[in-house]
């Protein structure tokens, strides 16, 4: 009887002992996720690292602040409602529309300051007033034109950018000016109107200018028509790449080419004003613009062109010094100059 006792006893234990052991075994398992979490932390890790927003970025460089300053204030900022931008330098002489009006060194500024149009959130672009003035440094043109300040041209102008996304990557850009060119010191231009010769100290444009904006290359054309003298047209268009080298560095190098109706002779060496040289293209200039920050509101710029005139007419008279005494001293040249940028 005592030996039955003590196998039930030992069996008891036997038993007891295996159950301790079957409650051990899931506290031996239940570690093996924690060691396994890190592979869990780790998986983040690629999504921080991943740089997928910064091709989103990249249209920036396309976008120089003087191109888009529109609608970067209004719709993005929109409490602000004056803004304004202007420059002042000085060049090797007076260059327009790739001909060269003085040969001698300038000094030529520009101002304006614009409105945005803002009205329940709807953008309807901005309208601003601006002026160019022009001073000569030497005395080749005094007789004519004055010295100092012998050129203001005032200008009313409104703008827009259409944008054809949401991310303002494509749009179209448009501005339409009415320019008033003023000569203080009376350049006594001769010009016809009406069956009768009059003389002016002014002139007025109505110009059209249109870019399209975009990531690579932004294209542009410049619609110019004289309706006071001459009663003529004009076209300047070309391609430009704005390339931002670092926070504050931009080069901008450009193509510009003009072309011209036959009447339009202001700034061309057309023969003493003649209308007898046909229409055409007028000229060809390449350029590259630097521009360097200094603060939010100035800067520093440099620009240099190699222009030429391609109008075989054109050249044809200056090759015969046909072209008067203002303008057509050099058929194929280099122009340049260097100032100081504002902002507000």
């Amino acid at each position: 009887m005592n030996k039955l006792i003590v196998a039930l006893c030992a069996t008891a234990s036997f038993c007891a002992f295996a159950d301790e052991t079957a409650v051990v075994e899931p506290v031996v398992v239940e570690p093996v996720p924690v060691e396994q979490a890190p592979v869990v932390e780790e998986a983040p890790a690629p999504v921080e690292q991943q740089p997928v927003e910064q091709p989103a970025e990249a249209p920036a460089e396309q976008q120089p602040a003087e191109q888009q300053p529109v609608e970067t204030t209004a719709e993005e900022e929109t409490d602000t409602i004056f803004w304004g931008f202007g420059n002042y330098g000085i060049y090797s002489g007076y260059q327009l529309y790739g001909s060269l009006v003085n040969s001698e060194p300038t000094l030529q500024g520009y101002a304006e300051v614009n409105a945005n149009l803002l009205f329940d959130d709807v953008n309807l672009g901005y309208l601003g007033v601006g002026v160019w003035s022009n001073s000569d440094l030497t005395d080749k043109r005094h007789a004519a034109y004055g010295k100092a300040f012998n050129e203001w041209d005032f200008n009313v102008h409104w703008g827009r950018t259409f944008w054809f996304d949401d991310d303002r990557t494509w749009g179209l850009d448009y501005r339409t000016s009415v320019v008033w060119y003023y000569y203080p010191h009376h350049r006594n231009s001769s010009f016809r109107s009406r069956g009768h010769t009059q003389k002016t100290s002014t002139t007025v444009d109505w110009n059209h200018s249109l870019a399209l904006v975009n990531p690579f290359i932004t294209p542009f054309i410049d619609i110019v028509h004289e309706y006071h003298e001459s009663h003529a047209n004009l076209l300047q268009f070309g391609a430009k790449r704005a390339f931002e080298l670092s926070d504050n560095f931009t080069l901008t190098p450009m193509v510009v080419a003009v072309w011209r109706s036959h009447r339009y002779n202001w700034c061309f060496p057309t023969g003493f004003g003649a209308f007898r040289d046909g229409p055409g293209f007028a000229t060809l200039k390449f350029e590259v613009d630097a521009n360097y920050r200094l603060t939010d509101n100035f800067g520093l710029f440099a620009k240099v062109a190699y222009c030429s005139i391609i109008d075989h007419d054109l050249r044809h008279n200056i090759d015969h010094n046909l072209s008067g005494a203002d303008y057509g001293d050099y058929k194929d040249f280099v122009w340049g100059g260097v100032g100081v940028t504002f902002n507000f």
